[in-house]
């Protein structure tokens, strides 16, 4: 062995002190992660005081005394309001069946076609009326998931185009004017 080589017992030392900074770094990355975190679930937390909640009647009893009421977020509009909050760089990605949201960081601007589109999908999942075994029986018409887009602050041509987009990508299927979940 080389006067000029480590031993064995030096690289150990090396590596305990890399070792170490690794773990620094872990816990400097999930302290990051968690502050991002926050942000973004303030910005949800905005949108949801802002577009509040529908409450409807659900139920009655037979004898009219008790009624059931249920109260659900307006997905388009929570959608809407939540990609305008949004920190540079960050977009929602999928709006989830079960309500949750998916926001991606992509590294780039949010732009009006990749807003549009989410929010689109959004108001054909919201608009789905299914009945006890979960098939459709009632889907939005193109015509009425435009004019939802422009009550949130979409340009109508651009929303057109959008869920053309959507359609041919597989994300919604139009039929006989009608648009369902792709």
């Amino acid at each position: 062995m080389d006067s000029d080589e480590e031993s064995s017992h030096e690289r150990m030392q090396r590596y305990e002190q890399l070792a170490e900074r690794e773990r620094e770094y872990r816990a400097q990355k999930r302290t990051m992660l968690d502050d991002v975190g926050e942000e973004l679930t303030g910005v949800v937390e905005r949108a949801i005081a802002m577009e509040g909640a529908n409450v409807a009647v659900e139920s009655t009893s037979s004898d009219g005394r008790t009624q059931r009421l249920k109260a659900t977020l307006d997905r388009a509009a929570l959608v809407a309001a939540v990609s305008e909050q949004l920190p540079s760089g960050f977009a929602i990605k999928d709006v989830n069946d079960d309500g949750t949201l998916s926001i991606e960081w992509s590294r780039r601007e949010t732009s009006a076609e990749q807003r549009a589109m989410v929010i689109l999908q959004a108001i054909v999942s919201e608009e789905i009326v299914t009945d006890a075994d979960e098939l459709i029986v009632e889907a939005p018409t193109r015509q009425r998931v435009i004019e939802r887009a422009t009550e949130l602050g979409i340009d109508e041509d651009l929303a057109g185009e959008r869920l053309q987009r959507l359609d041919d990508l597989g994300k919604v299927d139009i039929e006989e004017g009608q648009v369902f979940p792709g």
